[in-house]
């Protein structure tokens, strides 16, 4: 019991103190009552030996969103074209989500079942045919917009940042990013990587069926070409031999051939070597680049050479997407020049010599 200290004749007034017999009195507490209040002793043991037992589980089983009690695919059906901001069809939408896959295992299951077509007729359609329109679409537009975007790029340099954003691990990626994973009816759990990649075009295939080519290309672009913010188009385009390919521009263009030589070089004897070397052509620098070695810089700067004359640099433009690419006139027939359109002539020229 706490003891009281007496206060007598006392003119403080202070409402929580305690009044016995006309006394104030001041309830003084003890240290070991202090703090005490509320702590579990039980608690943290308790919390350690969870964490442990979680560890010795293991990862819990990947389960289909459908396991869980507040499912509802309908209203998930109808959020996702609301989501994206377009106006599907009620049937087109659910039409993309089907897999073949999907119907070939329903089939299996009501020839089990002893159901036939005769008594209850199946009535679904596969994504197939969307995602054959939505990919000639998605090529189409993206081989237009790199060559509007990139128009002294050569046409192999087009084709292979086309095949990069059209790959199966952006496609998949992208349609994940946007909710189509939980949707998909398919017969394998978890959704592999093409099924994934074929439903996102069939998105593109049903948005063009429903709103439109215009509509669709500005999916397009909302969501496949924003891969190549960050991206260095040299990088997405490997040049086997850029010295031989300069060596062909500069004779194309009747200018002389490409001479490196070393501008600068540090620490040559070590292994933290360092060589600047630059490519001039009539007494004109046509590009620099370091390297650890003299061989290794020399191609680099090659390639920095190529990246000037295509206009590939890092300080370039930005490219146009989202709103500002509305609008665009682009030209679908028209292609960029090709490397062989340069290297031709000299072969041919060759050959006659």
């Amino acid at each position: 019991m706490a003891s009281l200290r007496i206060l007598r004749n006392s003119t403080l007034r202070v409402s929580h103190f305690l009044r016995l017999n006309g006394v104030v009195a001041i309830p003084q507490v003890t240290a070991n009552a202090v703090g005490c209040r509320g702590y579990k002793r039980w608690m943290r043991p308790y919390l350690m030996e969870l964490y442990h037992r979680r560890l010795q589980a293991g990862p819990e089983k990947e389960r289909h969103r459908s396991e869980w009690s507040n499912w509802n695919y309908d209203a998930e059906v109808y959020a996702f074209g609301q989501r994206l901001g377009e106006n599907f069809n009620d049937d087109t939408l659910r039409t993309i989500f089907i897999n073949p896959s999907y119907i070939e295992k329903e089939e299996v299951r009501r020839k089990e079942l002893g159901v036939g077509d005769d008594i209850i007729p199946l009535n679904l359609q596969d994504n197939e045919q969307l995602a054959h329109e939505g990919k000639k679409i998605a090529s189409r537009y993206v081989k237009a917009f790199l060559r509007f975007s990139f128009p002294y790029v050569f046409e192999e340099g087009i084709s292979a940042v086309h095949d990069f954003l059209l790959t199966e691990d952006i496609l998949a990626y992208t349609g994940s990013q946007i909710g189509i994973k939980d949707l998909i009816l398919t017969a394998e759990f978890p959704v592999a990587q093409d099924t994934l990649a074929s439903t996102f075009l069939a998105v593109i295939g049903g948005l063009a069926k429903d709103q439109g080519i215009t509509r669709a290309e500005r999916f397009v672009n909302h969501f496949i070409l924003p891969h190549l913010v960050g991206k260095d188009i040299s990088e997405l385009w490997y040049i086997e031999n850029p010295m031989g390919l300069l060596v062909s521009i500069l004779q194309a263009k009747g200018l002389a051939e490409p001479e490196p030589r070393v501008i600068r070089q540090s620490a040559s004897e070590t292994i933290m070597s360092l060589y600047w070397v630059a490519v001039y052509s009539d007494k004109k620098m046509l590009g620099k680049a370091p390297g650890e070695t003299a061989i290794i810089a020399e191609e680099m700067a090659a390639r920095d050479c190529l990246k000037r004359i295509m206009k590939i640099t890092d300080d370039r433009a930005p490219l146009l997407l989202g709103p500002n690419a509305e609008g665009l006139r682009l030209d679908y027939d028209k292609a960029n020049r090709s490397i062989y359109d340069i290297l031709l002539p000299q072969i041919n020229q060759r050959a006659l010599s």
